[in-house]
């Protein structure tokens, strides 16, 4: 697909599309029914620069949509962002440790605070989290930034189009290059509401390992792992049920002097973007104490 954004208006070339109608264009790629009606009642998408209908055929130069149509009020805080990868209509943020991504309802600061403070000069900027990781954990984080396109990324996040990798530091040996899947149903612990068990009515979960390495002299391994369902705290929790416990996870590992932060990262985000029709890849660097822990590992 080819594109540019001019202002607020996402101009696509109409040659470069291979559908037919604007509601076939609406199926691929607003998969929203509330978000199709706003954008042809409000004539937020238009055909070089004329109003359209849903049965109305894709024809002329450029299709035209209004991807910002709101303004926004954003505070400004403090805190600054890591911005990774940023384009049209997403943004990927490296999250640090004990931030909360989206709020809890508290008055304590969020990530999606921090990025919203970043539009503040922006604010027809749309900031929503597509995902979330537990407050403890560190890493990749992808954020819409136009309300047009989040209920696509929403369905490509459902549809496990988007994948997200871990790096768990774990008591324990597990032998380098061993590959090995949990397949174990989660649900709520009856006796603590901050933690989730093992639970064969719950939830299923599935989550797919593979060993990078193990240090004898400090008796830990670094496992990558993959998610193929996206339950809370499902690696933490399964991993600790394989006896292999998250550094300095406060709920199911043991507390360790080897790192400041828990030992989980998620440090590769990849998809297939929707606009662009490439697969992303995208990595953070690892902090430096848990870089410290790879390189003395994985060479």
């Amino acid at each position: 697909m080819q594109y540019i954004l001019e202002d607020r208006i996402l101009k696509i070339s109409v040659e470069s599309l291979f559908n037919e109608t604007i509601q076939s264009f609406f199926d691929e790629f607003i998969p929203s029914k509330k978000i199709q009606h706003l954008l042809i009642q409000n004539k937020w998408i238009r055909l070089d620069g004329n109003p359209v209908k849903r049965e109305d055929y894709i024809s002329g130069l450029n299709l035209e949509i209004n991807i910002y149509p709101n303004e926004n009020h954003y505070a400004l805080k403090t805190n600054k962002v890591d911005v990774v990868y940023e384009d049209e209509i997403i943004v990927v943020v490296n999250k640090p440790k004990d931030v909360l991504v989206h709020s809890d309802g508290g008055q304590e600061d969020s990530l999606t605070d921090y990025l919203k403070s970043y539009y503040v000069d922006k604010p027809y900027i749309d900031v929503q989290p597509i995902h979330r990781l537990d407050k403890e954990t560190s890493g990749l984080v992808i954020f819409s930034k136009s309300m047009i396109f989040q209920p696509l990324l929403d369905k490509l996040l459902n549809e496990k189009q988007i994948r997200r990798y871990y790096l768990a530091f774990v008591k324990g040996k597990v032998e380098k290059n061993r590959n090995f899947i949990i397949d174990k149903a989660i649900g709520k612990d009856r006796h603590n509401p901050n933690k989730q068990v093992i639970y064969k009515n719950g939830q299923s979960a599935l989550t797919k390992v593979k060993s990078l390495g193990y240090s004898a002299s400090k008796n830990y391994s670094i496992l990558r792992c993959t998610l193929e369902s996206g339950r809370t705290h499902q690696i933490r929790v399964h991993l600790s049920s394989e006896n292999l416990p998250i550094l300095n996870d406060s709920l199911y590992g043991l507390k360790s002097n080897l790192l400041i932060r828990m030992g989980l990262i998620a440090d590769i985000v990849e998809f297939y973007h929707p606009l662009k029709q490439e697969l992303m890849t995208i990595e953070t660097e690892l902090p430096n104490d848990l870089s410290k822990l790879y390189f003395e590992v994985v060479r």
